[in-house]
């Protein structure tokens, strides 16, 4: 009998012991995580790797669930239709956060920016642009030059329509002055087999995607779309050195909640994240794949950035003509 009191007052502690946003209970049951892109991409091991810290930070479950369908819209009309109570998470990139704003304009029925109240953002990974080896280009002015011989010959592969991959390599195309065409996938991992298969010749994705297969030689790395080399492939030349220094394009990792989801959850949410990035193993499984990892990206500020991302972002992806059904 005292045995069983003690088992008793000892889990009785140890939920007493975790945290709860001011004020209330929360977490008190558990809470969806909604990933807009498919499996294997960067947001995706953002989500799984911070949810499964903040599931033992604060003993409640983080269950992570991917719905990468319409580049993340149909991630936001689901959070849309959430409870505001902080109990459904979305994980976005650059494309659900940002690019369709500019993609779907009218037609968008959740707005990423006032459709959602905003927590934090976990990382930044740099875009850079993927070649089959078998093509026989080894640098951007080789590849610009096959692409004005071939005009609409080649295609590119993205993990979907409107997504990050899908404007970065549709930006690239503009600024070349060439012809290829879009070919949208389900997650970059499909996109990236039929690249080495050679059913595409190129795809612009995260470098913490393609670092390991640049690495092995399956890819060639055409360009690195940032003034600095990165050091999980520093033989990738950046835009400048390739003579094309206004390719700049890198994504995000936001962390966002049902809009109306009360300050106090967020604040905690943010602080707990926060918390997450700095276990070693989440941290450095984060920069070992290229990710950089900001500091003090507080509900306002990272409302802002979003805010700041979508005034640059829409007019490229306009101007690049990009399109979705």
């Amino acid at each position: 009998m005292i045995r069983a009191l003690l088992a008793l007052l000892c889990l009785t502690s140890a939920a007493l012991a975790q945290p709860k946003a001011p004020g209330t209970d929360y977490p008190n049951r558990p809470v969806r995580v909604i990933v807009a892109l498919a499996p294997g991409g960067n947001a995706d091991l953002n989500a799984r790797l911070v949810a499964g810290q903040l599931a033992t930070q604060l003993g409640q479950q983080f269950i992570v669930e991917n719905r990468p369908s319409g580049g993340g819209t149909v991630a936001f009309e689901t959070l849309a239709a959430a409870p505001p109570d902080g109990t459904t998470l979305l994980v976005g990139a650059l494309g659900s956060h940002t690019l369709n704003v500019g993609l779907y304009g009218e037609r968008l029925k959740v707005n990423p920016l006032t459709g959602a109240d905003h927590i934090t953002i976990s990382s930044h990974s740099a875009i850079a642009v993927a070649v089959n080896p078998a093509l026989g280009v080894r640098t951007l002015a080789e590849f610009r030059a096959l692409l004005q011989a071939n005009p609409g010959k080649y295609d590119y592969g993205s993990s979907g329509n409107g997504t990050t991959g899908h404007i970065a390599g549709a930006m690239l195309v503009a600024l070349l002055g060439v012809d290829a065409q879009h070919v949208p996938y389900r997650g970059s991992a499909a996109a990236f087999t039929d690249l080495i298969a050679g059913r595409t010749a190129f795809q612009a994705d995260t470098i913490s995607f393609l670092a390991d297969h640049f690495k092995a030689g399956t890819v060639r790395g055409l360009v690195i779309a940032t003034p600095e080399r990165s050091a999980m492939a520093p033989d990738v030349p950046t835009s400048a050195e390739a003579g094309l220094a206004a390719y700049q394009a890198t994504t995000c990792t936001p962390w966002s909640t049902t809009l109306g989801t009360p300050l106090a959850i967020r604040q905690f949410l943010y602080e707990q994240i926060a918390l997450a990035l700095q276990v070693p193993a989440v941290r450095s499984r984060l920069l070992e794949l290229g990710n950089t990892i900001p500091e003090g990206m507080t509900p306002d500020k990272t409302r802002e950035f979003i805010a700041s991302e979508i005034a640059r972002w829409v007019p490229i992806v306009r101007a690049s003509g990009a399109k979705v059904d």
